[in-house]
Formats: C-alpha cells, sequence, structure tokens
C-alpha cells in the first residue's frame, strides 16, 4: 500500500511505504511475511504459505492466512485526482504556492532545445536477471539441444544457454490501442506449460481479467487465435497449466474462490469444457500421458480430483485422507503420481489410492515422470529419482529447494526457490545457468564507472553483473546476523528482516567504493574490489533509506532518509558533516551539482528544494540562484526539466525513478505500470516518449550505462533486471505511442 494524502492505495505494495501504512492503521490489512507469526498458524497455513509466497497474508486480528491483494486487480485502476496536498508551503521560491514545487520550476540558463516529438533513440529488450519461481512451480522447460523457456515478470524467456542469448515473448514498444498490445502479457506471468512437441508455450498471468496466452517458441509470436482472457469477475489469475499429450488441449485453472478449472481447445481457441474445481487451492493440473486420452488431473489443498474432458466429469481421488498435493504428474500406463506435503509419492489407479512412496523431508515441490523415471523436489533442498517401482535410484543435494524439474537425456534442468536456474549432469551441478534475486521486492541500482552493474534487494544479497557478457559476478550478504526490525521499516513482503534488506546503493569512481543503504537506516561502506567485508558502518537514521548519492568530486555522500532528512558524510573517513532538515516528508531523489556545492532534492510532500552544502543549510532562492550551474545527474521527479513525464490521469507517485543519459539527450523514467520511457530533455507537458514492456510490477530504478549503450531497470516486486540495449532509431508518431504522456503534476 502506498500512502497518499492520508489515503492508502492498495494498487500496489510496497512502493515507498512503511510497514505503519500496512499494519495497524486505519485502511491496513495486516502485516507481509517479514512480520508473520509461523507459531500462530495452523499447518495447512503454514503449506499455503511455503507453496504461495508472497501471495499470502498473516492476519493479525483473526489469526488466519489469506490472499493478499496481490490478485485482486481492479477492473478499472482509478487513479488518484487530487494529486497534491501539503499544509504549508514553506519560504522563499515555495512560499505563496498551492503546489510546494510550483515556485521552484525554474528554467535553467542552459538546457537543450525543446523538442515535443518522440526521441529518434531507441531500445529494445536484450537481456533479463530473472526466474519466478519463489511462488511458481513446474515452469522452466527443456526446447531443444541448449534452449530452455521459463517466465518471469511479465514474459516468457527462451535461452541458449550455450551463447547465453535470450528471446522475448513480450518486452515491446507496443502502440495504445494497437492490435500488438492485446499479443503480449501485461502482468505478472505465473504459470508456464511447453506443448509435447516443444513448438508451442502456454503462459498465464494475473489481473482483474487473467489472460492465457499461446505462443510459437521459434517467433516468440501469438499464435492464431492464442488468446484466451477469463472476462469472470474475480478470477484474479490464471494459475497453473498443461498441455495435453496430443497437443490438441490446454488445461488451466483460474483464482476464483471455486477454482474454475478450463479447457481449451489450442487450435481453434474455444473452450470446450470448463466446471468448478472446488474450494480448495489448486497447486498444480497435469495430463494423463496416454496420446489421445482426454483425462487429467487437478491437485492442490487437501484433495486431488481426476478429470474426463471427452465425458465433461470429474472425480474425487479417494484413500489419501485430506492429504495436501503441490504437485502431480502422469506415466505412460495413466498412473498419477502426486507429491504430498508429507514428502510421500502418492500413486493413483483411476480415483483409487494405490500406494505410498516416502521420497522426502518435508513437503514434495515439484514431480516429474520420464522415461520410466520419477524426478521430484522436496523442502530438504534434494533432487531425487525413483524407478516405477518406488525404488530410489539417485539423489542430488541442492542448496536450495527445486521448484521446477526437465529432463533432456542426461541433462536435467532444475529451476530453484532462491531464483537460480541449474544444470545437473551425472549427480552434480555443472552449470548456474541463471541467477537472481528472489524475495521481496529489487530497488537497489547502480552503475560503475566500468559499467559492472550492482543490485540490491529484500533477500540479503549484493548482486554484481557483467552486461557485455550477460552475466552475474558476484553475489555477497548484506548481513549475516539478524537484528530487532525498526518501528518504521519499509513495507515489503519479504522473509528477511530490516537490516538484511536494502533498497538503495552508490558508487564512488574517486574511492571505487560502495555505499549500500539499509532498511534499518544503517549505510554500509565497502571496496567494489572486496563486496564481502564493511569498512564501516553508518547509523543514519532510525527509518529506512530510499536513495543516496556521492558528490561529484568524491568528498561527500548525501543520505536521504524516511526521517524526512538528507544527512551528508565527509568520505575522507565517514564523519558526519551533518544533517539538514527542511523536508517535510521522506527523501525519494536527490542530485549533485557538478561542482559539488549544490544538492537538490525531492520529498514524499512533493517539495523540491536546493540546498547550499559549504553552509550546511537550505538556500530558499536555490531554483533561482542555481539556474546557471550544470547537475551532475537527474534523479529527482519534480523539475523544470521533467514536467511532461507524468503519464496522463497519475500523480507524481506513478513515477519512482528517473535517470538522465550520459550524454544528456534523453531522460528515462520507471512507473507503477511497469513501464520503462525515455523522453528527449527537457520533456515539457505534452512531450511524447517511447514506453517499453517488460516489467509487471512498478519499476522502481533505471540508469543508463555504457556511454547510453545501454538502460537498466529493476521492477520491485518482479525481482528482475532487465538490460535494454540501444538500437537503430526509430520514431513513432502520435497516434501509437503507449501512453502519451501529456499531464504534468499541475
Amino acid at each position: 500500500q502506498r500512502r497518499v494524502h492520508g489515503t492508502f492505495d492498495k494498487k500496489k505494495m510496497g512502493c515507498g511505504t512503511t510497514q505503519t501504512s500496512r499494519a495497524g492503521e486505519p485502511g491496513s490489512k495486516g502485516e507481509g511475511a517479514a512480520n508473520m507469526s509461523p507459531s500462530a498458524m495452523t499447518a495447512d497455513e503454514k503449506v499455503k504459505l511455503e507453496l504461495e509466497g508472497e501471495r499470502t497474508f498473516y492476519m493479525k486480528g483473526s489469526g488466519t492466512v489469506s490472499q493478499g491483494g496481490k490478485y485482486d486487480r481492479k477492473e478499472n485502476r482509478k487513479e488518484d485526482s487530487e494529486m497534491f496536498g501539503v499544509e504549508e508551503a514553506g519560504p522563499g521560491e515555495q512560499k505563496g504556492a498551492c503546489l510546494p514545487y510550483m515556485g521552484a520550476l525554474i528554467e535553467p540558463t542552459n538546457h537543450p532545445p525543446i523538442n515535443p516529438k518522440q526521441p529518434e533513440e531507441n531500445y529494445a529488450l536484450e537481456y533479463v536477471y530473472g526466474y519466478r519461481t519463489y511462488d511458481c512451480r513446474r515452469n522452466l522447460f527443456f526446447v531443444s539441444g541448449a534452449k530452455i523457456v521459463f517466465n518471469v515478470a511479465a514474459l516468457g524467456v527462451v535461452m541458449d544457454i550455450n551463447s547465453n542469448k535470450q528471446t522475448f515473448f513480450g518486452g515491446k514498444n507496443i502502440a495504445a490501442g494497437s492490435k500488438e498490445m492485446m499479443e503480449y502479457h501485461d502482468d505478472d506471468v505465473i504459470c508456464l506449460a511447453i506443448s509435447p512437441d516443444k513448438k508451442y508455450v502456454a503462459t498465464g498471468q494475473v489481473g482483474a481479467r487473467p489472460t492465457l496466452f499461446i505462443w510459437n517458441v521459434e517467433t516468440c509470436k501469438m499464435k492464431e487465435k492464442g488468446r484466451y482472457q477469463i472476462k469472470t469477475k474475480n478470477s484474479r489469475a490464471i494459475n497453473c497449466v498443461s498441455w495435453s499429450e496430443d497437443g490438441k488441449y490446454v488445461a488451466f485453472v483460474d483464482k476464483q474462490d471455486d477454482h474454475y478449472v478450463y479447457v481449451m481447445n489450442a487450435e481453434s481457441g474455444e473452450i470446450e469444457y470448463t466446471d468448478k474445481g472446488g474450494q480448495g487451492e489448486v497447486y498444480d493440473i497435469a495430463w494423463s500421458k496416454i496420446p489421445g486420452d482426454e483425462s487429467f488431473a487437478t491437485c492442490g489443498s487437501k484433495h486431488i480430483k481426476f478429470w474426463d474432458a471427452r465425458n465433461k466429469t470429474n472425480k474425487s481421488g479417494i484413500g489419501h485422507e485430506g492429504m495436501t498435493f503441490p504437485c502431480a504428474t502422469y506415466g505412460t500406463d495413466g498412473t498419477c503420481y502426486a507429491g504430498g506435503t508429507d514428502g510421500q509419492i502418492y500413486v493413483f489407479k483411476g480415483p483409487s489410492l494405490a500406494m505410498k512412496i516416502p521420497a522426502h523431508t518435508g513437503m514434495i515441490h515439484c514431480i516429474n515422470f520420464i522415461e520410466s523415471k520419477i524426478y521430484t523436489g522436496g523442502a530438504d533442498n534434494t533432487l531425487k529419482v525413483f524407478g516405477m517401482g518406488g525404488a530410489n535410484d539417485s539423489s542430488v543435494q541442492l542448496p536450495s529447494i527445486p521448484r521446477a524439474i526437465d529432463i533432456l537425456g542426461k541433462s536435467i534442468l532444475v529451476g530453484l526457490k532462491n531464483g537460480k536456474i541449474v544444470l545437473v549432469q551425472d549427480g552434480k551441478i555443472v552449470k548456474e545457468v541463471m541467477k537472481s534475486h528472489h524475495d521481496g521486492e529489487v530497488w537497489g541500482l547502480e552503475v560503475t564507472d566500468n559499467g559492472e552493474v550492482i543490485t540490491t534487494g529484500d533477500d540479503n544479497k549484493i548482486m554484481t553483473w557483467n552486461p557485455k557478457e550477460r552475466k552475474n559476478t558476484g553475489e555477497y550478504i548484506i548481513c549475516e546476523k539478524e537484528k530487532p526490525k525498526v518501528k518504521y521499516g519499509a513495507s515489503s513482503l519479504t522473509n528477511y528482516p530490516d537490516n538484511q534488506c536494502s533498497r538503495a546503493v552508490a558508487y564512488n569512481p574517486k574511492k571505487k567504493e560502495v555505499a549500500l543503504a539499509t532498511n534499518f537506516g544503517e549505510v554500509m561502506i565497502r571496496d567494489l574490489s572486496n563486496l564481502k567485508v564493511n569498512k564501516k558502518l553508518l547509523q543514519a537514521s532510525e527509518r529506512w533509506i530510499e536513495f543516496m548519492s556521492y558528490s561529484p568530486n568524491g568528498d561527500y555522500l548525501a543520505v536521504g532518509t524516511h526521517s524526512n532528512s538528507i544527512v551528508i558524510y565527509s568520505t575522507a573517513n565517514y564523519a558526519k558533516k551533518g544533517t539538514l532538515l527542511a523536508h517535510k516528508s521522506s527523501i525519494v531523489s536527490i542530485d549533485w551539482s557538478k561542482d559539488s556545492k549544490y544538492i537538490r532534492s525531492n520529498c514524499e510532500a512533493y517539495e523540491l528544494l536546493f540546498f547550499a552544502i559549504d553552509e550546511m543549510k537550505q538556500d530558499p532562492s536555490g531554483a533561482t540562484n542555481t539556474k546557471d550551474i550544470e547537475w551532475n545527474t537527474h534523479a529527482i521527479k519534480i523539475g523544470w526539466n521533467v514536467t511532461g513525464i507524468y503519464p496522463k490521469g497519475c500523480d507524481g507517485t506513478h513515477i519512482n525513478g528517473v535517470c538522465l543519459s550520459g550524454d544528456g539527450k534523453l531522460i528515462a523514467t520507471g512507473c507503477d505500470f511497469g513501464l520503462v520511457t525515455i523522453f528527449r530533455n527537457p520533456c515539457r507537458e505534452g512531450h511524447i516518449g517511447k514506453s517499453f514492456r517488460g516489467h509487471s510490477e512498478h519499476v522502481v530504478r533505471v540508469k543508463f550505462g555504457f556511454e547510453d549503450q545501454y538502460l537498466f531497470s529493476v521492477g520491485g516486486q518482479d525481482k528482475t533486471l532487465m538490460q535494454w540495449k540501444k538500437i537503430a532509431p526509430q520514431i513513432h508518431d502520435r497516434s501509437t505511442q503507449l501512453l502519451t504522456h501529456t499531464i504534468s503534476p499541475t
């Protein structure tokens, strides 16, 4: 939830909020996973939390676990009509303005020519660093040879693990109202399945009207008649999907209270059968592997059901004594194998339980049957292989819980809950195909002078990336030991405490140092060459820190806190130079002047303030006094150069991150709609940008790199770093713009 004028916007969780805006205040409904009380949960609630991950809330009042706002998408997301409101305007150039920043919007002496047209420059999605597995299962498959397919954010990703190149279903610059806009996902993709002939992929997303797409794995384009949208209210999401053995049908399940099951003809796009799946959560769906057999199974909370699509009937499984089944698969003889939360494989002949096979300590998260072998992944972090008779042939210890398994020849492809994709051969991991953040949200984003990218998140990870080689170069711990949660921490559904979560990172090229800020209010200083060890640990605030920036001369670090203060440290020894206290709300962005003598900053009260660093005080006439100077960055989202960046009908909270290109020609933004947008600099009211979709959640930070050849973005709750590469110029006229940016926050 986000605080907007004393009310709460439930459209997005986590973006720019504190924990007190989630729990214990008007409109709050509970606490996220970080504040859950597992001891108060029943066994079933613990299972639900483990399987659904961030989709659940622990309700302190009722003591129960329930679905959170993740799937409760409004059909018409009403944006705030009253965009700004502040009790006092403040002195100087702010005085007398009903909107606090109005007096500070003074045209700088030097700026590029004003041009309202779309920029000639164009970017295309080149690579994504991410894999959605924290709340998904069975969403990773071999395509052929070295090619694999998986989902993350609003994308289907086809990846060649030898060349390390990717293609995407989605990730496009799509025109508003055009046919193309309806041919790709626009929200979280949470399930994926590949057809038996490996030619097509089916993916399902969340939404008020959740959509299923069938697309060609080679072209990454939607199949003709390959789109089906559920129009029933409260459907929330398409939770799981599976192909029939002959490729004729696709079965999927929604998130309505009655969990409707649909059987779709993959060729015609028509629904041939639908019925209620029942009140219990449905976690998986699997078709019989007998060619021509139109039967399948659905399984989930305390049930398993067997369906006959041809005769349009279903029967409940019997003999399992109310076991919860996270996963199921079929053998080639029509036997159904279901993984239980007790760690056993339940073998069904028809609807009747035939036998149990002890397999894991803890629940079975995924199961697959290939070439007379049963492959399982359990909560004990092991991958096991069983014969049809139940004998355990082999076992592989893994670093995290397996959530997806596929096999090609002697290679086993495994998706892990910690965001990794690994290749297993001969009982050991031979290749890490993908590494990513996996819990809470990812906000921290920085690009070093050598082009290396640094990200931090709510999962106790600092990760470094080489964009040229498209690979992870390091993974480090934010903090080894847990500390008590702070009273006003950041809103997040992470399982990690505040001191192990970081949402701001800054780099000092003069000293090759990296500053990491935690949600505990701490700032850690580390060498870029040794990100494992703290050189300094600073307690900058009692609340979380959203933004930091080093001065261009490398002498100072400015820390913007949710205590409404900007703390300035001298980098000589990281002694505190002073604290700037003029803002009325939490600091969200800071810029330094190129001479390192001024900073300008925005806060959540929509103030644009200026400070003289030598005097360590606010300059009420700073907009005028700095109009002749050059700014080193343009992170502020309220300023003369960026009055046109706001999408139509939106307020200032919908833009989360702003960045200026190295050549000063472009302004890039990240917004709550999951878009990365570029504009000409300056961007004034009515100017037109180019928007790119790939993220499924609020894009919180954007950064240019490699002399503007790359644009990087992180997607908050989708936990994904995306790498956009500059391509040949492409111009769209106004009629093809994805979002016409015509309204400033005035």
